[in-house]
């Protein structure tokens, strides 16, 4: 969703648009994406829609379902709202809003945050007039014309924040350095379990800011109660961030994290050094931009398997290289687009009517 509200705060700052009048954002219910439109003040309509790739027979024929009446919902909200250009990013929630603006003859751009589209973008990219794609990587899956190459739509806080905002702000000691981990929206809990079987090693060293996502949040909340006044000091957990993240990744010596789409934006745009642990799901595409931003000198690439033994010696032997984290820093901020919510929104503007 991130990409998106980029586009928009852009368009709100440079086109006057009103985010509680102009925009209507179709998601599923219920997520972290609708909470995300409230603190916003984006107008939301939900729709019940699940994944179908890599499920069992039952799971996929009910998600199937889902989906077509997830269609009929999404086409009443446009018929209500009546667009004048649709705006998508990847994941499978997108499909039937796409489908239904198809159908009502709405112009649609989709924006590719990922370096390889999904199932939902490989099935429905035909119904675009432009994709918009973050990477020259991406041009090869689209057919020649039809996609465009803009950069990762980043929110304009990730290219303000400052490390002495981020340490005001988390209330974090200079003598220390910080480590910032998350694992996306929903938390990842492979990663969570390696920092709290490791948390008074981490703590005699570092400083923590750890988004954690809401399943674990009660158990690392428990963990931090249970630890000594000075080590609690250093521990900041939360269940996600939304205007605080720019400070978070801004504070951060170092980021560890999955591997999602916001790795290819958001790490670009502070120029923070990250090591990168990719989730095995959703065609892999974790893996694939982890792999990016290792081999461009960004990112250091862990397994999840690895994550037991090689967590912690790995990121203290990076903590204690000064040079690499310097030339890891440049590396990520070589990659940034900072002009992307602009080339986004013109072809918006381009395509609507």
């Amino acid at each position: 969703m991130y990409p998106l509200v980029a586009v928009l705060q852009h368009l709100a700052a440079a086109q006057n648009l009103q985010l509680t009048n102009d925009v209507l954002y179709i998601g599923r219910a219920a997520s972290v994406e609708e909470k995300i439109a409230s603190e916003w003040n984006i107008p939301f309509a939900g729709i019940q829609v699940g994944g179908i790739r890599s499920k069992g027979a039952l799971t996929q024929a009910r998600n199937v379902s889902h989906m077509a009446q997830a269609a009929r919902t999404a086409g009443a909200a446009i018929e209500h709202f009546k667009p004048n250009i649709v705006l998508a990013t990847g994941g499978y929630v997108s499909a039937p809003v796409l489908w239904a603006a198809w159908r009502k003859k709405i112009p649609i751009v989709i924006e590719l945050p990922d370096l390889e589209p999904g199932w939902a973008i490989q099935t429905t990219w035909h119904l675009s007039k432009q994709i918009a794609v973050s990477f020259d990587e991406a041009l090869k899956f689209f057919a020649r014309g039809r996609a465009t190459v803009t950069g990762y739509p980043v929110r304009a806080e990730f290219f303000q924040a400052t490390r002495e905002q981020g340490y005001a702000h988390f209330h974090l000691a200079e003598k220390f350095p910080t480590v910032t981990l998350f694992g996306g929206s929903q938390g990842a809990h492979a990663l969570n379990e390696a920092v709290r079987m490791n948390l008074r090693e981490l703590l005699r060293m570092t400083q923590l800011i750890h988004i954690c996502g809401t399943n674990d949040q009660p158990q690392l909340e428990a963990e931090r109660a249970a630890l000594e006044t000075e080590f609690a000091a250093r521990y900041h957990v939360y269940d996600y961030l939304n205007e605080a993240m720019p400070l978070a990744l801004a504070a951060a010596d170092v980021v560890v994290a999955r591997a999602g789409a916001a790795t290819l934006g958001e790490f670009p745009a502070v120029g923070v050094p990250s090591i990168l642990v990719p989730g095995l799901f959703a065609q892999g595409h974790q893996t694939k931009n982890a792999d990016f931003m290792t081999t461009r000198g960004a990112a250091i690439k862990l397994s999840e398997g690895n994550l037991a033994d090689a967590f912690v010696s790995t990121l203290l032997k990076l903590l204690d290289d000064p040079a690499r984290l310097k030339t890891m820093r440049a590396a990520a901020k070589n990659l940034a687009r900072p002009d992307a919510t602009e080339r986004v929104s013109a072809l918006l503007f381009e395509y609507a009517h």
